[in-house]
């Protein structure tokens, strides 16, 4: 469920590798075993940039998982290979964004992106407008 509308500026990124990352994300949420109408995608502007969040209301990570939760090949899935968090991690930063993990109270987790505004030029036909 799509939180908030989306801003009103422009903003450039590599519309493959973003979508990779929400795929990611959206697909842990889902697999948390939170309910479906409980994942939720929150995108909106500050600091300069674009935020996009997205949360769930799974059983939260403890904060040992928290911690480990970036590092390449940790997984606490049986069939996880601990790539999707560290790759989507790789690509917001190649973009000069943030992603941060965090529980949420009340239950869940919460993975928090920011990109900077118009990373990359507007050329017509790249990226991602998100007008």
């Amino acid at each position: 469920m799509l939180e908030e509308p989306l801003p009103e500026g422009p903003g450039w990124f590599d519309a493959a590798q973003l979508e990779q990352v929400l795929i990611n994300l959206l697909k842990n949420a889902h697999e948390s075993g939170s309910p479906p109408a409980a994942v939720t995608v929150t995108v909106g502007e500050g600091r300069g940039g674009v935020d996009i969040a997205v949360a769930d209301r799974g059983p939260g990570m403890p904060a040992a998982v928290l911690e480990h939760a970036l590092v390449p090949f940790f997984s606490t899935k049986q069939d996880g290979t601990g790539l999707g968090l560290t790759l989507s991690r790789e690509i917001i930063e190649a973009h000069g964004g943030r992603l941060e993990l965090r529980s949420r109270a009340g239950g869940g987790t919460e993975v928090r992106l920011w990109l900077p505004g118009e990373v990359f030029p507007p050329v017509e036909g790249a990226g991602l407008n998100l007008t």
